[in-house]
């Protein structure tokens, strides 16, 4: 179990069950297992030889039994009334969009959504925020030297975000990170080395001035956690 996985067995409440989309070696569902969680565990791959390390985790641990393990792509082969939260960590934030689009059941407040995108944080906020989900939590953690983001959302509610909180997280709940002045920080160098990198041609001037606008966001956040 590396950090995001301690964390995201944190995130888990006691329920019905739980998913975990993509689940590779297994070792979520192997230890929420091993530590007593009581509801149904799904594991899920779209790849069979992930899927059999899996399952050779949980006969190693000897939860096998506890554990059902499903080859198919996302959600596809997890009935609505056998889950209530959602784990899907570990790819990017544009697959995590396509798997939760095609799984329309989740669209309801009974779901809790535990996400961890390894790129395009920014698309999948966006999508969430435009479906009517509300974030809940937003974490961020270090592990093995890299710097992940981790929120949850569930559907009802609603959360605003700036074009900046896309990227940043949504900022009332971010900036008590302790890595969030460092991540911030990282965040407006990226967007001033893109902008430096940008000519004036009149295709660059539309990215050009969102670039610079979510910059002048950036800004006001560092200049608030001075405050």
């Amino acid at each position: 179990m590396n950090k995001r996985l301690e964390l995201i067995s944190a995130l888990i409440p006691p329920g019905v069950g739980f998913a975990d989309v993509g689940t590779d070696h297994g070792y979520l569902p192997v230890h929420m297992a091993r530590h007593g969680y009581k509801g149904n565990i799904i594991a899920s791959d779209l790849r069979a030889t992930p899927l059999s390390c899996a399952v050779a985790s949980a006969r190693e641990a000897q939860v096998e039994e506890r554990i059902r393990f499903v080859l198919c792509d996302g959600l596809d082969g997890t009935a609505p009334d056998e889950v209530d939260t959602i784990v899907i960590a570990g790819m990017g934030g544009d697959t995590i969009c396509g798997i939760l689009d095609r799984a329309e059941w989740c669209m309801d407040a009974r779901y809790l959504l535990i996400l961890q995108p390894m790129t395009k944080a920014e698309i999948l906020r966006y999508w969430l925020v435009n479906n009517g989900f509300a974030i809940e939590q937003e974490h961020l953690l270090r592990d093995a030297g890299e710097t992940y983001q981790l929120f949850t959302a569930r559907f009802g509610g609603e959360t605003r975000l700036c074009d900046a909180e896309l990227f940043a997280g949504c900022y009332p709940l971010v900036r008590s990170q302790p890595l969030f002045p460092e991540y911030l920080d990282a965040l407006i160098r990226r967007f001033e080395k893109a902008i430096g990198g940008m000519g004036r041609a009149k295709r660059a001037i539309g990215r050009m001035e969102l670039n610079e606008e979510i910059l002048s966001e950036l800004y006001k956040m560092g200049e608030d956690m001075q405050k």
